[in-house]
């Protein structure tokens, strides 16, 4: 679902025209919810809003009315406009609230409902509901918490792919494949590594991988059934599974003569180039194999377990390029199956109105407060696929740093950078922010490094949980934190927000 499929109940509570209360006398109620109606429409044309009559008293069938609207609606507005002390106007809108846990926003006009708007935000505040109030003079004040409630729920209906593997027997000639396009570099500067892929071959040699949950990224392996509800319950977003052997057979049928000219392209954009030429062209290749499984399965997430699939030999190239290049396409790869670090890039991108997130582990430098982020990929359309490139280098993966094809993208300095992780299991939400300060091409880790000054760096040490939600992190170039503080909020997400320690 996208905002244009969203249906939004809009209820609104004041008062009889001429009872004696706020506004004033003889205020036509009427005529403010038309103006706040044609307001919504007007600036929300894509989202279906609808409304029923105005509660002025506690009326049975009106409620009756307006909570089976509820029931079928994805997102709920209550505009205080107006009161005059009667205590059916909260009853009425509790129990619309207590129908189902509803993201709300709950919107007072000054000078109108500010005694129903106070008074029923203090009842219901610390009972579990998903209401985020805001209240002003004017009603496109309303408009930034409103628009952030349509973004959160327009990630409703879509799906996560999830490509796993359940068993970590390995295709040793996949794995050589790996290696075979830079063999003679290798057999120049690390021949004892050739003897050692030789020798792993031979034995049957199984890497590490992990299967039950055990890993940081790995959360939903732990009980795989669970973590599909919560997501649907929170975000109504669906997690859906395939066979490795989907990616080889999407890879296989992409011809290397298509992904000539895509390796190219990167090659002549890029500012360094390290891999060998067939390196990148079977990058590309993967590329046009993903991009084309996207679309059959009709997604825009993936989230391949490519560490693992790597190891075993169901990868049959490095993903790093491929998922560079899907960014700039609206879509998204997400590394090493890592389900919460989609969910937090989803509702990142969503709030942040299409920036791509930087899917990370991280080191903490203690001495001098600062954070590096560094990940083997990275967008270079950081503002968003219509914004400017950034400049790339292609290099070698980190971790092996002589086989694969990975971005190194510099991000702009003295940026903000807001970071987030989601717990699907926990429900929560871990947020801090930083300033980008440097782009580091230290060798050790991942390649594509951004270092970030942070407020108190032990703080965050000391408070750090690694339980919840692991080591990855989603970043986002630009201060979000407000707009991630409200989506979290309406989806009933506990926050954790280190930025004010």
């Amino acid at each position: 679902m996208d905002t244009k499929n969203l249906v939004i109940q809009a209820v609104f509570i004041g008062k009889p025209q001429y009872e004696a209360g706020w506004p004033y006398l003889g205020y036509d109620p009427l005529t403010l919810e038309k103006t706040i109606m044609d307001h919504l429409h007007e600036k929300f044309p894509d989202v279906t809003v609808k409304k029923n009559e105005i509660i002025t008293t506690y009326d049975k069938r009106l409620n009756s009315e307006i909570i089976n609207d509820v029931q079928h609606a994805d997102g709920l507005l209550i505009f205080t406009i107006g009161h005059y002390g009667d205590p059916g106007l909260i009853q009425s809108a509790v129990d619309i609230l207590s129908v189902k846990k509803i993201p709300t926003v709950l919107a007072n006009l000054i000078y109108a409902g500010d005694h129903t708007f106070v008074k029923l935000y203090t009842s219901i505040k610390d009972k579990g509901f998903f209401v985020y109030p805001v209240s002003s003079r004017r009603i496109e004040d309303f408009d930034k918490s409103i628009g952030i409630l349509f973004d959160a729920l327009g990630m409703k209906g879509k799906k996560i792919l999830t490509v796993a593997s359940d068993t970590n027997a390995p295709d040793w000639n996949r794995i050589t494949g790996l290696v075979t396009p830079e063999i003679s570099k290798i057999a120049k500067t690390m021949p004892v590594f050739l003897d050692q892929v030789t020798k792993l071959k031979a034995s049957k040699f199984e890497f590490f991988t992990d299967l039950k949950g055990v890993d940081q990224a790995h959360q939903w392996r732990k009980d795989e059934k669970l973590y599909v509800k919560n997501l649907q319950d929170v975000f109504g977003v669906g997690m859906q599974r395939e066979d490795p052997m989907e990616i080889v057979k999407y890879y296989d049928q992409a011809s290397e003569a298509a992904a000539k000219p895509i390796a190219e392209k990167w090659t002549k954009q890029a500012k360094l180039v390290e891999p060998a030429k067939q390196t990148i062209v079977n990058s590309a290749r993967l590329y046009i194999g993903l991009k084309k499984l996207m679309e059959d399965k009709k997604v825009h997430f993936l989230a391949p377990d490519c560490g693992t699939l790597l190891l075993i030999g169901k990868m049959p190239a490095y993903p790093c390029m491929g998922f560079f290049e899907l960014t700039n396409d609206g879509c998204y790869g997400i590394c090493e199956s890592d389900m919460d670090a989609a969910i937090s890039y989803m509702f990142g991108e969503a709030l942040s109105k299409g920036r791509p997130g930087f899917v990370s582990n991280h080191t903490i430098d203690l001495s001098a407060n600062q954070i590096t982020y560094m990940h083997c990929v990275a967008a270079n359309r950081l503002l968003g696929i219509n914004g400017p490139a950034a400049d790339f280098d292609i290099v070698h993966h980190g971790e092996t740093g002589i086989i694969g094809a990975s971005p190194r993208v510099k991000f702009p300095i003295g940026e903000s950078f807001t970071t987030i992780k989601i717990s699907v299991f926990a429900k929560k939400m871990a947020l801090y922010v930083g300033k980008i300060i440097d782009n580091v091409n230290d060798k050790g880790g991942c390649v594509t490094k951004v270092l970030v000054q942070i407020k108190d760096a032990r703080k965050l040490l000391e408070t750090y949980d690694w339980e919840t939600f692991g080591w990855h992190r989603v970043s986002f170039v630009g201060d979000w934190q407000e707009q991630f503080k409200i989506g979290a909020r309406l989806l009933g997400l506990e926050l954790f927000d280190y930025s004010s320690l």
